[in-house]
């Protein structure tokens, strides 16, 4: 038919340089409304739109449209509303869809505020979009359509109750990437590099009140697609050089076939060389399985870090989040595991939970430290999204919750130009157990944490800090967030004074990410800035870091051998990477005690004492050529999950 009706998709997925998501949820619902004759007969889908824009460039590619379908998300809301408002008033008789995870599942108010909204549908979208556009077709409106809000002629609210049947497997579910729904854009846009969203199943049994997906999705029970097809969709990866996959499963690892993809990706990577990297989020319970897992890809240099999540350790943040049926012995128990076979670990957690307290919020982190965590540790600020029980003014009032609502900047995503829909982002500043000022002190203090164990500027003297004083991890995070130093350190005092400073900024609605010229237009977290500064003046912020060290420690009553003091951080120092590599590639210094095999083996079970006992060190720190974003790219964007701020060494016993 050469008078079909035409569909834009409207998936604006974030920039970070020259690369971007390939629109996985549009060419789903492509993918499965084309299963229909009559979408076929009737419609016509034009080329996505996927990735943030300005907004008048995203408007010259509509013309004559039928159907707009947006996918709402937290970073392109604004935008989303933006453009749809103006395809609105362009062509009044195109039909206006919402869909996603910021759109309210009872959106009467939603729809109030944003007259230009038709239709809205809540959770999984795939059934529902098919039955609308058929009835679109046949000149029908979408009432009894289950999950499906709308606007009548005469402009009046509908709500469709009712839920679909369930259905386990997703075998009528085609996939866009093997219906070649993203070959043309690929073709088309050769001066972008795509990254790939995987789905394996949707689902997850959990009820973490702070997030999407056990309650948001509308999907406890879990579905499953074919193996068969997800086996090709990985091919078709390798296939197209994807070199980043993400995997959307709530819980991988969780399920018996979870290890047969995880092999499918082993062996096409073996194979093809791609995916370079696949990135997951692993199950909460399941330690046997994902130590397996992890160890596989560990082997075949693919993963990006083995994720195993606490959010909080207090027992009661964990009942009040309804996450007190998952194990925190179980990540504990991995944690030692994957140490011992020298699988990089990293774990999360949110600052600004209902009924975590400062005292509950340092202990949790030096109990994390103390399991063994070599690797990184995430500390995040609390969102709150729709649709979610914090999101809940009962549950806010139950538990004093405080938000503010900031500018977005998506970290590591590209900086937004002038010219672009500013995004927005709530965030918990504060709860009865934690008032603001208590939460402000532990921001300071969770980014002294990643700058100085989780980023490595100083994770070895932490570990000398622990094994010779018997200090704890957080004492010197503490020390240094609370200002408890002398003025003439002034290095640490700015990084602590930026600190309260960019919590000014965030407090009055400004961003989370932060910019710096020198380190490349994305935005970093603030420790991660503040890494990179102290890193570039690396002599000068370790010869202060030393003397507040001793400082710290005689103000204690400790007795302190300087000697030894200066050679642990001597080997902080030795390695930290750096942007530029010395001359002949490598460096050796010899130290008058066993501090490298002291530090090598500190979470092992074969640790070893100092003592006086000569080592050598050869340190063979990674080339960036002089290139400042090069070095904040590759070690950071790219390697903080995986320790790559540190540079690799090897030691021996010196005659």
């Amino acid at each position: 038919m050469t008078d079909r009706k035409r569909v834009f998709f409207n998936e604006y997925n974030v920039m970070m340089d020259n690369t971007t998501y390939l629109p996985l949820v549009s060419g789903l619902l492509q993918s499965f409304a084309e299963t229909s004759p009559v979408v076929r007969d009737h419609f016509e889908f034009m080329p996505y739109l996927f990735h943030l824009d300005r907004p008048a460039a995203i408007l010259d590619a509509y013309d004559r449209p039928a159907i707009a379908a947006f996918s709402l998300v937290s970073w392109n809301e604004q935008l989303n509303l933006f453009v749809a408002a103006e395809v609105k008033r362009r062509y009044p008789d195109c039909l206006i869809v919402f869909g996603g995870p910021q759109v309210p599942h009872h959106p009467e108010p939603y729809f109030r505020r944003h007259p230009f909204i038709d239709a809205a549908v809540r959770g999984e979208g795939e059934e529902p979009f098919l039955e609308l556009l058929e009835r679109v077709a046949g000149g029908r409106d979408p009432d009894g359509i289950p999950g499906v809000s709308w606007r009548t002629a005469a402009g009046e609210f509908r709500e469709n109750p009712g839920e679909r049947p369930f259905v386990r497997d997703m075998d009528a579910h085609p996939s866009p990437y093997l219906k070649g729904h993203y070959d043309d854009l690929m073709t088309t846009h050769p001066h972008l590099t795509f990254q790939a969203i995987i789905e394996t199943n949707r689902g997850c049994p959990f009820h973490c009140t702070f997030c999407f997906w056990g309650r948001g999705g509308l999907s406890r029970k879990y579905r499953y697609r074919p193996l068969d097809q997800v086996e090709a969709e990985i091919k078709w990866m390798a296939e197209h050089h994807i070199r980043y996959v993400y995997n959307a499963d709530s819980n991988f690892g969780m399920h018996r076939r979870d290890m047969d993809i995880a092999h499918m990706l082993v062996e096409t990577k073996r194979r093809y060389g791609f995916p370079e990297k696949f990135r997951t989020c692993y199950g909460k319970n399941t330690d046997e399985a994902i130590f397996e897992i992890g160890r596989l890809f560990h082997q075949n240099q693919i993963e990006k870090g083995i994720t195993i999540s606490y959010q909080s350790c207090d027992p009661v943040v964990q009942k009040n989040i309804k996450r007190d049926n998952i194990k925190i012995a179980v990540a504990a128990d991995l944690h030692q595991r994957f140490n011992e076979s020298d699988v990089p670990v990293y774990t999360e957690m949110i600052l600004g939970l209902p009924g975590e307290t400062t005292k509950s919020w340092v202990a949790g982190i030096e109990s994390i430290l103390s399991s063994g965590l070599r690797n990184h540790l995430f500390m995040y600020v609390c969102n709150v999204f729709p649709n979610i029980e914090l999101a809940e003014p009962a549950y806010r009032q139950q538990f004093g919750i405080i938000t503010r609502t900031i500018e977005m900047a998506e970290v590591h995503g590209a900086i937004r130009p002038a010219d672009w829909l500013t995004e927005y982002e709530e965030i918990i500043i504060g709860t009865d157990s934690m008032p603001t000022p208590d939460w402000r002190r532990m921001m300071v203090f969770s980014w002294f944490v990643g700058m100085l164990h989780s980023l490595k500027l100083a994770n070895f003297l932490l570990i000398y800090l622990v094994g010779r004083f018997g200090v704890r991890y957080t004492d010197l995070p503490l020390h240094l967030a609370d200002g408890g130093f002398d003025r003439r350190f002034d290095l640490w005092h700015f990084e602590r004074n930026d600190c309260h400073a960019k919590l000014d900024a965030l407090l009055a609605g400004g961003p989370r990410g932060c910019t710096a010229d020198r380190w490349g237009a994305i935005y970093w977290e603030q420790e991660e800035l503040g890494f990179l500064r102290l890193g570039d003046r690396r002599d000068e912020a370790f010869d202060q870091l030393e003397a507040l060290t001793r400082d710290y420690l005689t103000g204690r009553g400790f007795a302190v051998d300087e000697a030894e003091l200066h050679e642990a951080v001597t080997y902080q120092r030795l390695r930290v990477s750096t942007v530029s590599a010395p001359p002949g590639g490598t460096i050796e210094h010899a130290f008058t005690t066993n501090m490298p095999e002291f530090f090598d083996r500190y979470h092992r079970a074969d640790r070893v004492g100092l003592e006086r006992r000569p080592q050598g060190l050869v340190v063979t720190p990674k080339d960036f050529g002089g290139d400042p974003e090069r070095y904040a790219r590759e070690s950071i964007l790219w390697g903080r999950r995986s320790g790559l701020t540190l540079a690799p060494c090897s030691w021996k016993d010196l005659a």
